[in-house]
This record gives structure tokens, sequence and C-alpha cells, in this order.
């Protein structure tokens, strides 16, 4: 349905509330990163541009409770210590990252760590989210959370679905799109075939999400249907009736739930 696969309602880079002032562009392959570690007393990780390595990342660390996509805490830190692990992938070691915490002076025990390159106001996401726990000075990713919660679920025979909540796939960004000219193509049916429907079609990575995937996001299920070149990642694209709707959608950060 979506031209060229899918392009969201904002095509490029989305904004934020005014007051935050940064854009994602819809495309941003040629930055690149992640967060390797969190421990007691650092966040650790990695920030490169493939088409260009001299280009040195800027980048700034988001910290959020748990459970709210609201930073609580950001640090900003310049990717240009030396690294031996990025040599054998990147040919240069030059674009690893480490910035202090102070986990005592935040509130909660559990929190969500995020880094992002920044670069012209535009801000490129590294890698996926890391859960880390204030407690037991325990960091992991939220990909492999997902992963280990599903196979645990799967081994038991009990399935993490049996409350009605779902296994977290991580937080995701959310946007909207609809069936105008500017959003979608003139054929008026999905990367699947389907006819969208408000409350129910969503756009997805494949790779992250194949067709027929449900998750629930907020209080609504909704099925992958459509697909396109700016879907990347952790990223999902919510169908609406109205351009409104999906214009007023913005960019926003979810917890998406696996639904069996």
């Amino acid at each position: 349905m979506k031209k060229h696969g899918l392009k969201t309602c904002k095509t490029l880079l989305f904004s934020f509330a005014a007051a935050l002032s940064f854009s994602f562009p819809a495309a941003a392959a040629s930055i690149r990163g992640a967060i390797t570690d969190v421990d007691s007393q650092t966040i650790c990780g990695w920030a490169w541009n493939k088409e260009d390595t001299n280009d040195v990342q800027e980048v700034e660390v988001h910290i959020c409770q748990a459970g709210n996509p609201e930073p609580i805490k950001y640090l900003h830190v310049t990717a240009d210590d030396y690294r031996e692990d990025l040599v054998s992938e990147l040919k240069d070691g030059w674009h690893g990252f480490s910035v202090t915490v102070d986990w005592s002076q935040l509130k909660g025990s559990d929190f969500k760590v995020k880094a992002y390159a920044v670069k012209d106001d535009q801000y490129y996401t590294l890698g996926d989210a890391v859960s880390y726990r204030k407690s037991s000075g325990t960091a992991s990713s939220d990909s492999a959370s997902a992963r280990s919660s599903s196979s645990k679920s799967g081994s038991s025979g009990n399935s993490a679905q049996a409350s009605g909540t779902g296994t977290s796939l991580g937080i995701f960004t959310t946007s909207g799109y609809c069936g105008c000219e500017q959003c979608s193509s003139e054929f008026g049916l999905t990367y699947s075939g389907t006819v969208p429907q408000a409350r129910h079609t969503i756009a997805a990575d494949l790779s992250v999400l194949p067709i027929g995937t449900k998750v629930r996001i907020g209080d609504t299920v909704y099925t992958v249907e459509d697909t396109g070149s700016g879907i990347i990642g952790k990223w999902i694209d919510i169908y609406y009736d109205e351009h409104q709707l999906a214009d007023s959608h913005g960019l926003k950060e979810q917890e998406v739930f696996l639904v069996e």
C-alpha cells in the first residue's frame, strides 16, 4: 500500500514535542552502534559512521525508569575511545565511548538505557535499549530479554500470555500513517495484500516482526500487515483512518508485547 513499501507520514524525520526539538530520520543506516555494557559505574558502547570513518560521533545516553519512556537522566559523551574489540569488525578501534553514571542519585531500581548518535539535531538510534537493575547490578538488552522469556515459557509449557499481558519485546519507536497520497501508494492495499484497518494494521521491519505477527501496544492488539524501506529495526508504523490522526500520533517510544 505504502509508497516503496512504506513511508511514514513524516517521511524522512519526525519530531518529538516542540520542547524537545529533536528528530529521527527514517533511514539512518550509515550510522551504527550499540550499548555494550552497563554496570554500577559506567555505560559503555560504540558509534560509527560507515560512510565516513573519520566522522567522530557525539552520543547522548538516555536513562529511563522501567515502564516510563520519558528520560530522567541525560548523559553526553564523545565516541572516540579506542576499543580493541572493534578493530576486527570496523577495521578502526577509535569509536568507543564510556560515560560514568551515579545510580544512587536516580530514584527507582529498574531502568532502561538507550543511546543515540546526535548530528545536526538528528538522533540516530544505537542498537537496542538495555535494561539495568540497580539492586543486582545486572544488565541485559531488550532483545535478549525477550528471547529468554520466550524460551522459558516454551520449555515450561506455561505461556507468558496466560495473564493476558504478553511477552515484552522491549521499547519500539512508533509513528502513524494513513491511506492518503502523502503516506501511501495508489493501490490501497498493504504489503501483504490486505485492506488496512485502523486499530488493527501496523507496518514493521519484517526481519524483526514478520507478516502476521500480533503485538499489543497499549490496550490494542495489532497485526503486522505492512512494511517499507523507512521502517528499520525496532520501529512500528500504526495505520489510522485519517491523516490528521496519523500525524498527531507523532513519534513515541512504547513497550511492545508479543501476542500468541
